[in-house]
């Protein structure tokens, strides 16, 4: 595609997963859209494990989807390895998890975004931001020399801010990953807008070559790909499909062995070497993702630590080893690798490394992911302290809807706690801030029964559809998908099941045998019954799409528990309705100091925000009510 000149609506600076996601956005809901990064090549790249999805992050990699993103659909065309976690705790919970061939996933990625028809794609390096002179953005200049126009611009560059990699305590150089530059315009032009920034860290482990691993003594654990895909359209053809052929390459198996006591020894004998605990690094890292030095440290009681050996491609014998992030020197780490067991004549062809960033925390930002400081800049992934590819992307999507918003003079679009991960993380980051890396989990939302990864199409296809965000084959695809959800309800209602037909499945459940025919509703209310199960038994629905029933087998089993949840969850979204005015907090003689001063650092815009600000009680909140009705009344607080 081509435009005239250098204008665009939206500019997106950087090419990994916040930065691709924010293009697409964009470009999804009408604006003009330049991503511009430091190499094409790299548009995608899965900088630390070839995986996609987990605890929470599948959910997040689903809703993405749903709002027309590339993540999942790209994953769905790499995926060598899935498993679906958390799978003994019921299927409201589960968690899929996909290892991805680097290369496919990244080729994967790149076209996808490339087939945006108003988004381009462009190779330079950013030198600064161009401010007008009423303190907006107008656009930026490369190093390059080239000067591109736009009234929004996001900020998607990751780790390299001021990117410094360490290894071990004497090896130390400028760079945003391995080989790559790092940027620092940016970080200095930041100061000048009134942003503040802060360092983290975070980082790798080595990798290994495959041939040179024994593995006749580690757990093999295989895939379980079965039916599932990550994205819900993208390769639906309609009407509906009878059948389906899989487009998922050849699958690989992961290998599991542990760091034991000889590890813990080396470790313990070595750790002054270390980029961090021997004082070359003192930025924080992410708590649940701690490096092999902090396993050790933290955890001394614990006998050994888990490894897994993922694989990182079909076309390569390299072996990710996860488990062992370090930033000791390279020769310790290989001596670590040979007191491993299956790894003790390893070959360690990448070693890991630390590296250590700015972020600008994000309670500098609105839920929309603009800076306070700068209109028509915005934030995304790990610039605004948060860790993982998939929280990356959520944030990725948030920004670029809004930025195009922005560039357009159309409504900005903030998703709910009790609609979305994406809804909880947001939230979290502008009205809670961080003091480490985030991350998400399950238990940072309240909703997480009725918030599943099953359901993401159907809450949030009316987002996607307002916003005109799908294909009409993408919209056609929704609504054979969320009709196939109903008719497996409707067909679990009308449809008898007699003795005879449903014997086997009870007894596989250990359920006790009926005794007359009865909808087959009753009987998928058991949580051991299986509501796929009963249909098979009964030869009924096997053209309804597998997740539907899924979906429709979890709504009746847990009804109950839906329906209080849902009720809170639409309490929340009124309070979400409230909009705050701008008043001066301090001033607030009816509200306790503490949520005084947490109200006027964050600025909440709504009363659910308010309510999730940690130091602001039930009480503060009524209290706060009042205060806003007497402020609108005569201008003044009491």
């Amino acid at each position: 595609m081509s435009h005239s000149g250098q204008d665009f609506d939206v500019i997106v600076i950087g090419g990994g997963h916040a930065g691709t996601e924010a293009a697409v956005a964009s470009a999804r809901r009408g604006a003009r859209v330049a991503l511009l990064t430091t190499a094409l090549e790299t548009i995608g790249q899965l900088s630390c494990n070839p995986a996609i999805g987990g605890i929470a992050k599948g959910t997040v990699v689903r809703e993405i989807d749903a709002l027309g993103g590339v993540m999942g659909r790209a994953a769905d065309l790499a995926t060598i390895q899935f498993r679906m976690l958390n799978r003994g705790k019921g299927p409201a919970v589960w968690a899929p998890r996909a290892q991805v061939d680097r290369g496919l996933y990244r080729r994967a990625v790149r076209r996808l975004v490339e087939a945006q028809p108003t988004l381009v794609t462009l190779q330079g390096t950013v030198a600064h931001l161009l401010i007008g002179a009423g303190g907006v953005v107008e656009g930026v200049e490369t190093t390059e020399g080239q000067r591109l126009r736009a009234r929004a611009v996001v900020i998607g560059t990751g780790t390299f801010l001021r990117g410094r990699i360490h290894i071990g305590t004497t090896l130390s150089m400028s760079g945003g990953r391995a080989g790559e530059a790092a940027t620092t315009a940016l970080a200095e032009q930041f100061a000048d807008f009134g942003l503040t920034t802060a360092r983290f860290k975070t980082g790798t482990p080595p990798r290994i070559d495959g041939r040179s691993v024994d593995y006749s003594l580690l757990a093999r654990q295989d895939s379980e790909i079965e039916d599932f895909d990550f994205s819900w359209s993208a390769f639906w053809p309609t009407p509906r499909r009878q059948g389906r052929d899989t487009r998922h390459p050849a699958q690989l198996p992961c290998w599991i062995t542990f760091a034991g006591a000889d590890v813990k020894a080396l470790v313990q004998e070595r750790l002054h070497e270390s980029a961090m605990y021997g004082g070359a690094i003192g930025a924080r890292g992410p708590r649940y993702c701690p490096s092999i030095e902090d396993k050790i440290v933290r955890f001394a009681e614990a006998e050994r630590h888990q490894i897994f050996l993922e694989p990182e491609g079909l076309d390569t014998a390299e072996l990710y080893v996860n488990g062992l992030s370090t930033s000791l020197p390279a020769e310790v780490q290989r001596e670590m690798l040979r007191a491993i067991p299956g790894l003790e004549q390893a070959v360690m062809t990448r070693a890991g490394y630390a590296i250590e960033y700015d972020y600008v925390p994000p309670t500098q930002l609105h839920p929309t992911l603009a800076t306070r400081a700068l209109p028509g800049l915005f934030l995304a992934g790990q610039v605004n302290g948060t860790t993982g590819y998939e929280e990356a992307g959520g944030q990725g999507v948030v920004a670029g809807l809004n930025a195009a918003a922005h560039a357009l003079d159309i409504a900005p679009v903030v998703l709910g706690r009790e609609s979305s991960y994406l809804g909880v993380l947001v939230d979290d980051l502008v009205t809670r801030g961080v003091d480490e890396p985030y991350r998400l989990f399950t238990s940072r939302s309240e909703f997480r029964l009725t918030v599943r990864q099953d359901n993401a199409l159907g809450r949030l296809n009316p987002t996607a559809l307002a916003l005109a965000l799908l294909t009409e084959d993408e919209r056609a695809s929704a609504d054979v998908r969320l009709a196939d959800e109903g008719r497996a309800t409707t067909l679990a209602e009308e449809t008898t099941i007699f003795p005879a037909q449903a014997v086997d499945v009870l007894a596989q459940a250990g359920e006790r045998a009926l005794a007359h025919g009865v909808p087959i509703i009753e009987i998928a209310r058991r949580q051991k019954v299986s509501l796929r199960d009963l249909f098979t038994a009964r030869a009924v629905g096997g053209d309804l799409h597998r997740e539907a029933v899924v979906t429709a087998d979890l709504e009746i089993k847990y009804s109950g528990y839906f329906v209080r949840e849902r009720r809170a969850a639409e309490r929340l979204r009124r309070m979400g309705g409230v909009l705050l005015p701008d008043i001066p907090y301090l001033s607030l003689r009816t509200i306790s100091i503490e949520a005084r001063q947490k109200l006027a650092a964050r600025r909440p815009a709504t009363l659910a925000q308010a309510a999730s600000i940690p130091g602001v009680s039930p009480a503060d909140l009524q209290n706060l009510v009042l205060e806003i009705a007497r402020w609108r009344d005569d201008g003044s607080p009491r």
